[in-house]
């Protein structure tokens, strides 16, 4: 009877679990720059707890600070989440790791406001994940207010991002085609006092250039919106 009870539960577990739905990656970028304000920290804590509970058994989530610090300081920061793959009676496993995934975001965010990074490199912190996605299996978000702001690139100041047709040029030359194919690029935009003092036409002309960017660079699609319950939806 035991065992009947157990197989019963495994097939159980097997139908409510997602059964042949494929394993997906969720990429998230979290801006840890000083001109983020605080207070919208607590909105990204609720958008990636809302992520980690969605997570099915095969699933990754990778977490990422935005800063400008080089790879080789940034890689220690970057948080690996795997779901495990072994189907055990009612998703135990699953449930175990949702746990302590929950701890390591929290972990995660606790550390954000002390970085204090006075550069804002979301390419590098792309480049430092590139190896992370898996084609149409895969999604990007980005919490941050996009402003690329670092030796090479400065959004605020650089002539290339006052109207919209010289920002979507400069986008399509920087492209990195192939780089995010297939991919879902969610852009959460956070408050900042960058944007705060930055023109209204600077503004849209930085959101028209990452549009450009990532579909240039391969990504099936690109949300860009202020409200985060709403992305990838």
């Amino acid at each position: 009877m035991e065992k009947i009870m157990v197989t019963f539960a495994l097939v159980v577990t097997f139908l409510l679990s997602g059964c042949g739905s494929e394993p997906t990656t969720v990429v998230i970028l979290v801006d840890a720059t000083t001109s983020i304000d605080s207070t919208e920290y607590q909105r990204c804590r609720g958008e990636i707890e809302r992520r980690v509970q969605n997570l099915k058994r095969g699933d990754r989530l990778v977490l990422v600070p935005i800063t400008g610090e080089p790879e080789e300081l940034l890689g220690p920061r970057i948080v690996h989440i795997d779901m495990p793959t072994e189907l055990v009676p009612y998703d135990s496993n699953l449930k175990r790791v949702k746990a302590a995934a929950a701890e390591r975001v929290q972990q995660f965010l606790a550390v954000l406001p002390a970085i204090q990074a006075k550069q804002t490199d979301i390419m590098g912190a792309l480049r430092a994940t590139a190896d992370a996605f898996r084609g149409n299996a895969s999604e990007l978000l980005v919490l941050s207010d996009m402003v690329e702001d670092e030796q090479g690139l400065r959004f605020p100041k650089m002539p290339e991002l006052a109207t919209l047709k010289s920002a979507e040029a400069l986008a399509e030359k920087l492209a990195k085609p192939e780089q995010l194919k297939l991919v879902k690029v969610s852009l959460g935009i956070l408050k900042s006092y960058d944007l705060e003092r930055m023109h209204p036409e600077r503004r849209e002309a930085v959101q028209a250039f990452w549009r450009k960017y990532f579909l240039a660079s391969g990504a099936s699609n690109v949300q860009i919106t202020v409200d985060l319950e709403t992305l990838g939806k």
